[in-house]
């Protein structure tokens, strides 16, 4: 059973986790400092310094799966949800956990069996529930695998991730980000082509 101690340490390294953005350099006694206990119960609460780490990566991610299980189980009706998702914006604390999560991952790397048994087992069932939803409601190409589709996204994410400006500018930007989602949804192709020469 979790204690109030136990609660107040997390809450601090998450705390110093966020204003630092650097999981390493943040030290015991200063996530003591900040709970307000000594490095002495830290270890008396977590054992090391790495299971302390992982206890935050566990709350994290379990805030994350959360926030996103009541967005896809909500009455929004799909094309929001969509956009909600490709953009990034489902709400901006899971946007910083999220950061911080991948700055803990990549900073250590027995976090990314963790994070990749989560994705398996917690994400990817959510998402397939969206999807299917999407393809009950006529929204999504019911001959599309879910695979491919899940793959997609995800390299949609990464992209947005990657030019992470677009999102920073909204107002800016606004008219590519329509054009990008006009893409991403329809394609840019007016015909269609034999792409894969299946016709030879």
């Amino acid at each position: 059973m979790k204690t109030d101690k136990h609660e107040k340490i997390l809450a601090a390294a998450l705390s110093l986790f966020q204003r630092t953005h650097d999981v390493k350099s943040v030290s015991l006694e200063a996530i003591a400092r900040e709970a307000g206990v000594s490095p002495t119960t830290i270890y008396n609460q977590f054992g090391t310094r790495e299971a302390l780490v992982a206890e935050v990566a566990k709350a994290l991610l379990g805030e994350i799966l959360k926030m996103g299980r009541s967005f896809i189980k909500s009455d929004l009706p799909f094309p929001r949800k969509l956009t909600e998702i490709i953009a990034g914006k489902l709400d901006i604390t899971s946007q910083v956990h999220g950061e911080i999560l991948t700055k803990m991952v990549s900073q250590d790397k027995t976090m990314t069996a963790f994070v990749a048994e989560a994705y398996r087992t917690e994400i990817k069932p959510l998402w397939r529930e969206m999807l299917a939803d999407g393809k009950r409601q006529g929204y999504i190409d019911p001959t599309l695998d879910d695979e491919a589709l899940i793959a997609y996204f995800d390299i949609i994410r990464t992209g947005y991730s990657a030019r992470s400006e677009l999102l920073e500018n909204l107002s800016q930007n606004m008219g590519l980000l329509e054009q990008l989602t006009r893409i991403m949804c329809y394609g840019f192709l007016k015909k269609e082509i034999d792409l894969f020469n299946k016709e030879a």
